[in-house]
């Protein structure tokens, strides 16, 4: 049945998906499929082992590091900003809590007018530090909700403090390894990575077209990750059976707080009873969706080397289907 509905889905879309779908149930894989190419260039197709870029998916990676430490008793929830970076505008005011439920009120690095011509160029965590630090707040902190993906950036540079390891090595410690998801790593322009798709954007005269550039330590913890759908799907069911962090901190990672958000996911009612925690991302010439129905138990997992609306679109139709016949 789901395989009918997805693929007449795809069918019926006039554009053509390019990535790889993951769905699965109670554990049960119920629909794994490739479409399109990884490479056009070199006719290379995408497959289960190809690695994209996932985005902001990057960000759940983050919540969960941010939360070990806590776990840890290495950093508490309500700890301030100045306490790790004492020259940051209102850090006292700033609680760590603010920075995982996008309610710091700090300016958005990637809505600067300046970060695309800027984001050719590498930077350090402490180079991006101190240009966050020049972006004007957009708000009081724990005022109102302004998703920032600067918020996520410090967040990784706090991990690097306090675990004094850089936030690459740190999710390899804690997350990577320990779960053997050997496909995911944070994105370095310079290294070469066996199997990774080329991203491309959509073109309305030439269909698609080669993405532009952006080096990606720009994206660093706020979307610096690439990964593959048999990888993702490791981590969600590590998070599932609590083998990241314990049921009571993977519940409040899921509770919505004031604005509706939880620590590195979005929330929302997918039925009467039934609760959706989800992700979306997007970076030069890659779409992610990962979407979680808690009290159906299931997964919805969609990486595309194109920037597209199609990725949400689809994962958003798929958990639909899965609510209303399973």
């Amino acid at each position: 049945m789901l395989n009918s509905y997805i693929n007449s889905f795809l069918y019926k879309n006039t554009e053509k998906f390019n990535g790889t779908i993951l769905v699965a149930h109670k554990e049960q894989t119920l629909y794994k499929q490739s479409f399109g190419k990884a490479n056009y260039d070199w006719d290379i197709p995408n497959t289960a082992t190809t690695k994209f870029r996932i985005g902001s998916i990057t960000k759940i990676f983050t919540a969960v590091a941010i939360l070990m430490l806590v776990e840890e008793k290495k950093l508490q929830l309500h700890d301030t900003l100045d306490q790790f970076i004492p020259t940051f505008p209102k850090g006292n005011q700033i609680m760590i809590e603010h920075l995982l439920s996008h309610t710091a009120g700090v300016g958005n690095i990637t809505a600067q007018h300046n970060f695309l011509i800027q984001s050719y160029q590498p930077r350090t965590p402490d180079e991006l530090i101190q240009w966050i630090i020049t972006c004007p707040f957009e708000s009081s902190p724990g005022e109102k909700f302004n998703y920032s993906n600067s918020g996520y950036i410090i967040l990784g540079h706090i991990i690097e403090v306090i675990s004094g390891i850089s936030y690459e090595e740190f999710l390899k410690k804690k997350i990577l390894y320990p779960l053997s998801m050997m496909n995911t790593d944070v994105d370095l322009n310079h290294t070469i990575q066996k199997h990774k798709a080329t991203g491309y954007e959509l073109h309305p005269i030439h269909d698609l077209q080669n993405t532009s550039f952006i080096h990606m330590s720009n994206s660093y913890s706020a979307g610096g990750l690439f990964s593959t759908a048999e990888d993702l799907y490791i981590f969600d069911q590590a998070i599932k059976e609590n083998r990241l962090l314990s049921n009571s901190m993977t519940s409040r990672m899921f509770t919505a707080g004031s604005y509706g958000n939880g620590y590195g996911w979005n929330i929302a009612m997918a039925g009467e009873n039934s609760k959706l925690v989800f992700h979306h991302g997007g970076i030069n010439g890659f779409t992610s969706s990962y979407l979680r129905l808690i009290d159906k138990e299931a997964t919805i997992i969609i990486l595309s080397n194109v920037s597209t609306l199609l990725t949400s679109t689809l994962a958003n139709d798929i958990a639909s289907y899965i609510e209303n016949n399973y």
